[in-house]
């Protein structure tokens, strides 16, 4: 039986130090029945030529050339041009694994979609393992599927994403993605990403989700997500409004819009992280409680939500208390702008006093003590107490 041809689309966009690494891991894929499709979206610095070098060398390469537009134009106008029964999206800047494809090809069995799991490349060259929150098994009746829309964005209505929120590390039906993509927003450059993936899973009858890892990728301190977005909060209400429309028309709207909510109220939070404001006009709410500390405690940090970062701002003015690391059980969403958030897994190789849990309720305060706990940590290692909040 003939395979079927896969596409796989790569906005390329000044990433000339990494593109020949990200396409060799394409062009070696053990699944052989590929287009590859190269939207060059204005770069300047190369990797124009880089795309038609690597074109001229193999006939599975298609490069697209086109006035900078944003990465959401490039993916719409690769997606425009695939042929593929399927579509998988690939960042010029990472790498996935030789085995991807045939994998997801193998296992997709007729679903509408696959996920699989990432390796996060830290700066350091750490490699840590992001899977989505959901079981893995296939989401495919009509129960299964209400609850997969009513967790998708904030998993068991929490600050959580259910599923991964990247248009990588998945595989796609082409003729559900070119409806689809026809209807996103085009002038987002926060979270992009969402609006078409969200989209794309409400046209879904039956969802694969696997935790297999095969799709590497790179934190880069200069990437369009890391970097300063004067825009953000322009950014966050275009993204509101383009899903809340859809979302409006959909049976459970009601969930979808409480979810949607959720996620933009978590990053209102971080506004001045993301738009790159002076700390000084960072207004702190939450007061440090824990004045009784003796000099020169060494301290670990747990939490880098609203409370954890202005408990963060304090500590690092403090000549009293050394900072050993900050943790958060979703460390990944934190690292965007000028944070040093780590997995929480970090703690075991770290020598320290005691850890701060730094939230605001009690009962999430015993959940994450319960955790530390279950992982040998002694309870009175373990500080909290209710954070003092300044009103202003």
């Amino acid at each position: 039986m003939e395979k079927k041809l896969i596409s796989i689309i790569i906005p390329v966009y000044n990433v000339k130090d990494y593109l020949e690494d990200c396409l060799n891991s394409i062009i070696n894929q053990t699944y052989k029945n590929l287009e590859i499709i190269l939207v060059d979206d204005g770069s300047m610095d190369g990797s124009s030529d880089i795309c038609d070098k690597f074109a001229q060398l193999d006939t599975s390469i298609m490069v697209i050339h086109q006035t900078n537009a944003g990465a959401a134009a490039a993916r719409k106008k690769g997606v425009m041009y695939a042929s593929g029964f399927y579509i998988c999206f690939v960042d010029a800047d990472d790498r996935i694994d030789s085995k991807m494809i045939e994998f997801l090809v193998e296992h997709i069995e007729g679903n509408d979609l696959i996920t699989s799991g990432c390796y996060c490349e830290l700066f350091s060259g750490e490699l840590w393992i992001r899977t989505d929150a959901f079981d893995s098994g296939n989401y495919d009746t009509k129960e299964k599927m209400e609850y997969f829309i009513a967790n998708m964005i904030a998993f068991h209505n929490r600050f959580e994403d259910g599923i991964l929120p990247f248009l990588v590390n998945k595989m796609y039906r082409s003729d559900i993605l070119k409806d689809v993509i026809t209807s996103i927003h085009l002038n987002i450059s926060y979270a992009e990403d969402r609006d078409l993936l969200f989209r794309y899973i409400l046209k879904c009858k039956s969802i694969r989700v696997t935790h297999e890892s095969f799709y590497y990728y790179r934190y880069r301190s200069n990437s369009a997500v890391r970097s300063v977005n004067r825009n953000f909060m322009s950014d966050l209400n275009n993204l509101y409004l383009s899903l809340s429309k859809v979302f409006e028309e959909h049976p459970q709207k009601q969930a979808l819009i409480h979810q949607l909510q959720l996620f933009i109220l978590s990053r209102t939070y971080q506004i001045s992280w993301y738009m790159g404001f002076d700390s000084s006009a960072q207004t702190i709410r939450y007061i440090f409680p824990f004045s009784d500390l003796e000099d020169k405690s060494n301290i670990i940090l747990y939490g880098a939500g609203r409370v954890g970062m202005d408990y963060y701002r304090q500590i690092s003015k403090n000549p009293n208390i050394h900072l050993v690391i900050w943790v958060d059980k979703h460390w990944d969403k934190y690292r965007d702008v000028n944070t040093s958030v780590h997995p929480v897994e970090k703690i075991q190789s770290c020598s320290y006093d005691y850890i701060i849990v730094a939230v605001n309720r009690n009962d999430l305060y015993e959940e994450i003590c319960r955790e530390l706990e279950e992982n040998g940590i002694p309870k009175d290692k373990i500080l909290w107490k209710k954070p003092i909040h300044f009103a202003v």
